[in-house]
Formats: structure tokens, C-alpha cells, sequence
């Protein structure tokens, strides 16, 4: 089953648009300013393989782009996500 989730991402992740992210982000309680959404949505287009093979390392690369609140809000909604699907 996990590799059925881990495809469905990799067939997908080249259509997700901005208005994806910004959606996902309101039914989600998650506040970002147009810079930071800027910067989320570029970071999950480039690492998004290596999220999906649980390096939640690569979250340090975002860190210091993004406020603090948001950084732990997206780690811990990524923890989330992973223990549910991947």
C-alpha cells in the first residue's frame, strides 16, 4: 500500500499548482505569507522524492526561509501525513 501512495505522489507532483498548496494550507489551519508560500511550494517541487523517502532532514534546508511557527506547523502535519500513508 505504500508504494501505491509514494506513486500516486511522484505521478502527480508536476501538475500541483500554488493554488494546491494554498488550499491544502486553509483546510489545514496553516497561515503563510506570499513569500513563504512562494518558498514552500518551490521546496516541495524539489525535494518532494526525498520527502517522500522519509528524510525529514531536508526540512533543515527550509528552516531558515520560513517562520518558525510555520516550520514546526509543516513538520509536524509531514509526521502526520507519513505515519498515515507512507
Amino acid at each position: 500500500m505504500i508504494f501505491i501512495y509514494k506513486d500516486l505522489v511522484k505521478r502527480y507532483i508536476h501538475i500541483l499548482k500554488k493554488e494546491d498548496l494554498e488550499e491544502f494550507a486553509s483546510k489545514n489551519n496553516i497561515k503563510y505569507t506570499k513569500k513563504e508560500l512562494d518558498i514552500t511550494y518551490n521546496f516541495i517541487m524539489k525535494y518532494y522524492e526525498e520527502l517522500l523517502n522519509e528524510n525529514i532532514k531536508v526540512f533543515e534546508i527550509l528552516k531558515p526561509q520560513i517562520s518558525n511557527t510555520l516550520y514546526k506547523r509543516l513538520i509536524n502535519l509531514y509526521i502526520d501525513y507519513k505515519q498515515k500513508y507512507i
